[in-house]
Order: structure tokens, then sequence, then C-alpha cells
């Protein structure tokens, strides 16, 4: 025992340790902070998908929400514009008569491509075969 300090100055932490200390608690606050910034990355990627897929599923039945001007292309397959704040294109096939219907009922084919903006990433795609009536 040396001789001339009491209890209450040997009781205490030296700096070595109070940094150690405040090095661990500085590591496992910012870990804390990737993981929450990481998680929302992973949200708000998520919202794209959704929101582009169910762009997409409403576009492929009907083409109307994009509201794009018929006399830019009045012939063409590809209707295109924004909706939802997604970049959406939508094309369509030629018809093609079914067997058996009397030309009745035609196929066609409908590709829906969702994209973040108009030169983005893509987010999503739908392709379906439809029929329809054809109108006498």
């Amino acid at each position: 025992m040396v001789v001339g300090m009491s209890a209450a100055s040997r009781s205490g932490m030296t700096l070595i340790e109070v940094m150690a200390c405040v090095l661990v608690i500085a590591l496992g606050l910012i870990a804390a902070c990737a993981m929450i910034l990481y998680g929302l990355r992973l949200v708000a990627k998520a919202h794209g998908l959704t929101v582009g897929t169910a762009t997409a599923m409403t576009v492929l039945a009907d083409p109307s929400p994009l509201k794009t001007d018929p006399t830019l292309s009045p012939d063409s397959a590809t209707t295109q514009g924004y909706l939802n704040g997604l970049w959406v294109v939508r094309t369509e096939s030629s018809e093609l008569p079914l067997d058996g219907t009397n030309g009745k009922l035609v196929s066609v084919t409908v590709d829906v491509d969702v994209y973040e903006t108009a030169n983005g990433a893509p987010l999503a795609s739908v392709s379906r075969r439809l029929l329809r009536r054809k109108l006498p």
C-alpha cells in the first residue's frame, strides 16, 4: 500500500479507461445509425417496387390513365407517360384472331414496363395475353 494516498483517490478510472469506454459507445452508436439508414433504404426500395407493380397491373388492362396525346403517334401500339410519379411504357401487339370464333375474339399481348424516370432504372415489368371481343 502506498503511503499518503487515500482510498478515494485510488478508486477512480484512468484516462485510458475512459477513452476506451467512449470509443466502444461511439462505435455502437455509429453501427446503430448505419443499420437505421440501411433499413430506410430497404423500405424505400420496397415501396418503389410495390407502387411500380401496382401501376403496371393498372395500366395492363386500361392505358387511359397515362393521358397521352394520340395525335403524337396515332397508329402506334405504344403508349407512354407518367403515372403515380413513375414513367410507364405500355406496348400492345397486333391482334390475332382466335380459331373457331369466326373472328369475334382476338388475342393481344400487352407488355408494361415501369421506370423510376423516363431514362431511369426499371422498377417493374408485366406481360399478359388478353382476349378481346372484336367489335363488328
